[in-house]
C-alpha cells in the first residue's frame, strides 16, 4: 500500500477484525509512513466506534436472534420437526448469532465507506487548488479608414494619432509590466515616461520599445517594411524574433527601418522631420518619392483611387508640399510639377502623358 493510496476494503476488515496478519502488517506499515496517515487512521478508528454505538441503537428497533427464532418456530410447526428441535435450536441460535454479527459488520463496514468517501471529497477539495485560469487581456481595436485620423489616448496618458488606413489594439488598462500596443499601419505616439514599465509596440515582426519619448510607426503591408523615425528620446528597434545583433537604438531626428523580407535594420539621420511628421497635420510632403508611393499615400489622405494609363508616370519623382486640403489643387499642383495630365470623376484619377 503506497503513502498516499488507500485501500478502504481491506481497512474496514482491519477495523472489523477479519484481516489477515500479512493484511494488518500492511495497514500497520501505512500508518507509519507518515503522521497524516497515522492521523488518518486514529479518526477512521472513532468512527468505527461511534458506528459500534450506533448499532446498539439499531438492535432496540430490530432483534436479529427474537426475529430468527420467530421464524424458525414456523418453520418446524409446520413441517412437524419436534424430532429435531433440539438440533435446530442449536442452529438457530448459531445463525442468529451470525446474521447479528453480520448485520453489525455491514452497518460498521457501510459507515467506513461512507466516511472515507466524504473524506476523500474533503482532501481534494483540501489539497487540490486548481491552476488560476490565465486569460488573454481584453483588447479594444480602433482602425480608420482612407482619408481618416482618429486621436487616442490611453490608459497611461500616452497620447496616439492613428493615420488613415491603419489599426491599433490595446488593453482598456496596462495590467503587465510592459505597456504593450499592436499596431498596422502608420500612428504617432507621444509616450509617457514610466521606466519600470516600458510601452512596447508590436508591428508586423517588429518590437518597438519605449521608456518615455515622441515618434512615428509606419508598418503598411505594401511598403514591406516597419520606419520609425524618432522626434525626441530614444527608441529600441528589432525583430520579434530577439537577435540582438538585429537590435537598434534610434536617437532623436534619426530613423530606423525594419526590412521585413530580409529580417534587417538599416538606419539613417533625418535633415527635414516633415517629410515624416506632416501628415499629422493633413499635409503631405515628398522628396523624389515615386508616383506609386505618392498614389498610396494621396489614396489614404482623400479616400480616393489612382491609375496610370502611361505605366512610366509610375516610376516618375515627386518633390512637393501639398498643403492644400482641395484634392483639385493637390493634383493640379502633381501635375504641374511631373508635366503631366490627369482627369478626376468620381473620386478616381487617371494621370497620362500629355500629347
Amino acid at each position: 500500500m503506497e503513502n498516499k493510496e488507500l485501500d478502504y476494503q481491506l481497512l474496514a476488515r482491519y477495523m472489523a477484525g477479519d484481516c489477515t496478519v500479512r493484511e494488518r502488517q500492511q495497514i500497520e506499515k501505512w500508518a507509519d509512513n507518515s503522521k497524516q496517515n497515522a492521523e488518518k487512521l486514529k479518526e477512521l478508528e472513532k468512527i468505527w466506534d461511534i458506528t459500534e454505538q450506533e448499532q446498539q441503537l439499531l438492535s432496540s428497533f430490530f432483534d436479529a436472534d427474537q426475529q430468527w427464532d420467530q421464524l424458525q418456530d414456523r418453520l418446524m410447526n409446520e413441517r412437524e420437526m419436534a424430532a429435531s428441535k433440539k438440533k435446530s435450536t442449536f442452529d438457530s441460535q448459531r445463525r442468529s448469532a451470525s446474521i447479528h454479527s453480520m448485520t453489525h459488520k455491514i452497518v460498521r463496514v457501510a459507515a467506513i465507506f461512507l466516511i472515507a468517501g466524504l473524506l476523500g471529497v474533503l482532501s481534494y477539495q483540501n489539497w487540490y487548488q486548481p491552476e488560476p485560469e490565465v486569460q488573454e487581456p481584453v483588447l479594444r481595436d480602433v482602425s480608420t479608414a482612407n482619408a481618416q485620423r482618429v486621436n487616442l489616448t490611453l490608459s497611461d496618458g500616452t497620447e496616439v494619432m492613428l493615420n488613415a488606413d491603419s489599426e491599433m489594439k490595446f488593453p482598456n488598462r496596462f495590467e503587465d509590466a510592459e505597456r504593450e500596443v499592436y499596431l498596422k499601419g502608420e500612428a504617432y505616439f507621444d509616450v509617457v515616461s514610466n521606466p519600470e514599465k516600458p510601452f512596447v509596440i508590436h508591428s508586423r515582426g517588429s518590437v518597438i520599445r519605449v521608456l518615455g519619448t515622441s515618434f512615428t510607426v509606419s508598418s503598411y503591408e505594401e511598403d514591406r517594411q516597419v520606419r520609425v523615425v524618432v522626434k525626441e528620446g530614444r527608441v529600441s528597434l528589432e525583430g520579434e524574433s530577439g537577435d540582438e545583433n538585429r537590435k537598434t537604438l534610434l536617437s532623436a531626428n534619426e530613423m530606423g527601418k525594419f526590412l521585413r523580407d530580409s529580417n534587417r535594420i538599416e538606419t539613417a539621420q533625418v535633415d527635414d522631420m516633415e517629410l515624416y511628421f506632416s501628415w499629422r497635420e493633413g499635409y503631405l510632403k515628398f522628396r523624389e518619392e515615386s508616383m506609386s508611393h505618392v498614389a498610396l499615400d494621396l489614396k489614404r489622405r482623400y479616400g480616393i483611387e489612382i491609375n496610370f494609363r502611361d505605366s512610366e508616370i509610375r516610376d516618375k519623382k515627386l518633390t512637393a508640399f501639398l498643403k492644400s486640403r482641395s484634392i483639385q489643387n493637390v493634383l493640379d499642383v502633381i501635375a504641374m510639377s511631373l508635366n503631366v495630365e490627369y482627369q478626376l470623376k468620381n473620386n478616381k484619377v487617371s494621370f497620362y502623358q500629355k500629347k
